[in-house]
């Protein structure tokens, strides 16, 4: 199972305009507050219970995270760190 941070994603990112959305997440524009970079913050809704139709299941997230850790290609958006709230997991993107 994989752990992703606990804090609040807003401590350390400031989060801006919407960039796009899904039918479960939605992709904000964010900058890094200890070194201005800018990044983009994917926020997926976390599936609340199996019976539930909404919301990404955990393993799904878990499996996507995973990928992305793994595949270092020009052409596939890397990712920079992950956090996790009550109903989201947070996914800090290359921009």
């Amino acid at each position: 199972m994989e752990t992703f941070k606990q804090q609040k994603v807003e401590d350390f990112y400031d989060i801006g305009e919407e960039l796009g959305s899904g039918q479960f997440a939605i992709v904000k524009k964010c900058q890094e507050k200890s070194t201005g970079l800018e990044y983009a913050a994917k926020f997926i809704k976390k599936r609340q219970s199996r019976a539930s139709r909404r919301g990404v299941c955990r393993e799904e997230i878990e499996r996507e995270v995973s990928i992305l850790r793994q595949v270092l290609h020009p052409n596939i958006i890397t990712l920079h760190d992950v956090y996790e709230n009550r109903t989201d997991v947070v996914l800090i993107l290359e921009l």
